[in-house]
């Protein structure tokens, strides 16, 4: 399981008008990986069935649920209650760690 010391600022480059993923992990009931972004992309709306977890590791991002908008910046992170209605812009060029369990 252990090959490597992994540095995600490194594992993914930015695309043009494209969002860039990685999994380390992903089953049905659990995943970890990364994505990365350019400023302007949106993800739209989406439901976990699943409780997630968003890292910045790089650049700045905006997420929206139904109740409230939140800024997140480089070394911040947020939870997101499953079945929790939510999008995500990229305010800048972002890098994301993200934890679905």
């Amino acid at each position: 399981m252990y090959k490597k010391i992994i540095n995600p600022k490194d594992e993914l480059n930015y695309r043009l008008d494209s969002i860039e993923n990685k999994y380390l992990i992903n089953d049905s009931n659990r995943a970890l990986g990364f994505f990365a972004a350019t400023a302007g992309t949106i993800i739209p709306t989406q439901i976990s069935s699943k409780d997630l977890c968003y890292y910045v590791v790089d650049g700045q991002i905006n997420i929206n649920s139904e109740e409230k908008s939140f800024d997140l910046q480089k070394e911040e992170l947020i939870l997101i209650p499953h079945a929790n209605p939510y999008d995500v812009h990229f305010k800048e060029n972002a890098k994301v760690l993200f934890i679905r369990f």
